[in-house]
């Protein structure tokens, strides 16, 4: 076990007995993943039905009513009213309200209704003006980043709730919402989903895990402002305890979001105990050498964010910038 947890943080493990044969050195990569290749595979998100198609022409016609009175509730300042009205302009696109009307199940009514939900929510919470400076100490112990894709070409958000180092709530949920910002951006065009990774092997609910109150905060804004984002939750190891939270947060999830959950044994022992969800062999939705190998992959990667944040900044400013273009131009 010491060898492990030393392994795990980076640590020289004891020296080996002579008469033990010496463990080969891993050798791990530090710089991530966040952009895909043009050879990746893709699974891209299946087009409008001509029923669908009719339903957002009709919701396009209600762009100038979407977009109407999108100011913060304080007094803005130019640079920020303009930041808001042309983040919303320019985020409003077709592929979006496909994303909500199929969340809406078809409804196109809930459907405005939702997309007019988060345009106010974006316009006062801003989740584009957050930067990779405001949030470098949240993202100091690589407790939740985006790195790799899955087979389907969608990213892949790992999260390791032990490595928790704050204790602000309203900061915790703010670099969820970067995160998920992050993976959108990190999307391959066509692609629409993602996947979470969460490491629950280490989980405790007495030492630096997930407050319930930000859990249940952060399936709020999953569910309202990223509809239909998530292909899968893949949960590795789950202890006895896990369960237990996890039967806690269950009632509040989504019954959609709850049946894209799943579970893996990195043990091999698929199936053992019950959970409320099913076992999945991880390695049939990542490929092993893109899946890290603290995740049961074959990709030794190590999170270090000297080495992630320098990629994550050019990403994030590429980002800004095309935006700002294309916001100029609606």
């Amino acid at each position: 076990m010491s060898a492990f947890l030393s392994s795990l943080l980076g640590r020289k493990a004891a020296t080996t007995p002579d008469n033990v044969a010496e463990k080969p050195t891993v050798i791990y990569e530090f710089l991530p993943r966040l952009e895909p290749s043009p050879s990746m595979p893709i699974e891209p998100t299946p087009a409008a039905t001509p029923e669908e198609q009719q339903s957002m022409d009709l919701i396009n016609h209600q762009r100038t009513t979407l977009l109407a009175d999108l100011l913060p509730a304080t007094e803005p300042t130019t640079a920020d009213s303009g930041s808001a009205l042309e983040d919303a302009s320019g985020w409003l696109t077709d592929s979006r309200i496909l994303v909500y009307l199929r969340a809406s199940k078809g409804d196109r009514n809930q459907a405005i209704s939702r997309l007019r939900a988060t345009l106010e929510w974006r316009a006062t919470y801003r989740p584009y003006a957050i930067t990779p400076t405001m949030m470098r100490t949240e993202g100091a112990t690589g407790k939740m980043y985006v790195n790799g894709y899955d087979r389907g070409g969608r990213p892949v958000v790992y999260m390791f709730p032990h490595r928790e180092n704050t204790s602000d709530a309203k900061d915790h949920l703010r670099y969820i919402v970067f995160t998920m910002e992050q993976a959108l951006r990190a999307m391959a065009p066509g692609v629409t989903k993602l996947t979470i990774i969460i490491d629950a092997s280490m989980f405790s609910p007495l030492a630096h895990s997930v407050p319930l109150s930000t859990a249940r905060e952060f399936l709020n804004v999953l569910e309202k402002h990223y509809p239909d984002r998530l292909f899968k939750a893949l949960v590795l190891s789950p202890p006895a305890y896990f369960v237990v939270f996890y039967r806690i947060v269950a009632p509040f999830i989504d019954p959609v979001t709850k049946s894209k959950i799943a579970f893996v044994d990195l043990a091999g022992e698929k199936g053992r105990g019950s959970v409320d969800g099913a076992w999945v062999d991880i390695k049939e939705l990542v490929d092993p050498g893109m899946l890290q190998s603290d995740a049961g992959g074959a990709w030794n990667y190590k999170y270090s964010q000297d080495e992630y944040w320098p990629v994550l900044e050019r990403i994030y400013s590429a980002s800004n910038a095309a935006a700002t273009v294309a916001g100029a131009s609606v």
